[in-house]
């Protein structure tokens, strides 16, 4: 039994690793790269809810999305959170804190049934001492995610709160594309993501599906027509900048 749950795990961790090889930066690390740090990587299962860790928590580590919904969040002035990002399958999070030896930035919580892939810090600092030729791979990482953030901030920063939602879900939906068109947020979700309130966030699905943009479902959203969500983003946009 104790071999059976052994190669189960292997396959699982194997799985895994094959998911995150499809997008983001994992993907595109050179092969020599994922080759040495695979063998780092152990799977970490977290249920909705479970706090993966917490603004001021010391670096344990990187981690990458495999499955599920984290919710990523930063403290407000006035005490509460304000979560600005639901990351989807190849998402990598954790590389400041570590490569600067410093306490997280932000808060990571699973939102739905999340899988993570984890490399701890101190295997991480083992291979870069060996190949040092890998801190290029790393700060390729936080340029990434700089720019994800940067985005982000824009996207809350348009004044019309349209473009807003429209945005948002064109930049969910292409980072976890879907055969159907599905979205993996709830509509409070949503709302919290483009700092709106539900009731402004209800008014707009309702015109929203009018325009046959979207229409909502349990706990996800369904967009029907990406290129009337793109002209409400305004001109300009491209579809690229996502990546």
């Amino acid at each position: 039994m104790k071999i059976a749950g052994t190669a189960r795990r292997s396959a699982d961790l194997a799985s895994a690793l094959d998911q995150v090889s499809l997008q983001g930066w994992f993907a595109d690390c050179p092969e020599e790269t994922r080759a040495l740090l695979a063998p780092l990587a152990r799977l970490q299962r977290f249920s909705p809810g479970n706090v993966v860790y917490l603004q001021g928590d010391p670096a344990d580590g990187l981690y990458g999305l495999v499955s599920g919904g984290p919710d990523i969040s930063v403290p407000r002035p006035d005490g509460t959170e304000f979560t600005f990002h639901r990351a989807e399958s190849g998402f990598w999070i954790g590389d400041l804190a570590v490569m600067s030896e410093a306490r997280r930035l932000v808060s990571v919580r699973a939102a739905t049934e999340v899988v993570l892939l984890f490399l701890r810090a101190a295997d991480i600092a083992a291979l870069l001492q060996e190949h040092p030729v890998l801190y290029r791979d790393f700060y390729r990482l936080s340029y990434m995610n700089f720019s994800t953030t940067f985005f982000l901030m824009s996207n809350i920063s348009l004044v019309s709160s349209d473009a807003r939602v429209a945005l948002r879900l064109l930049l969910q939906l292409e980072r976890a594309p879907d055969p159907q068109g599905h979205v993996n947020l709830s509509q409070s979700s949503l709302a919290e993501l483009v700092a709106l309130s539900e009731p402004t966030l209800q008014r707009m699905r309702k015109r929203l599906s009018d325009l046959c943009c979207s229409e909502q479902a349990y706990r996800r959203i369904r967009v029907t027509d990406r290129e009337k969500l793109l002209q409400l983003c305004g001109e300009g946009v491209n579809l690229e900048n996502f990546r």
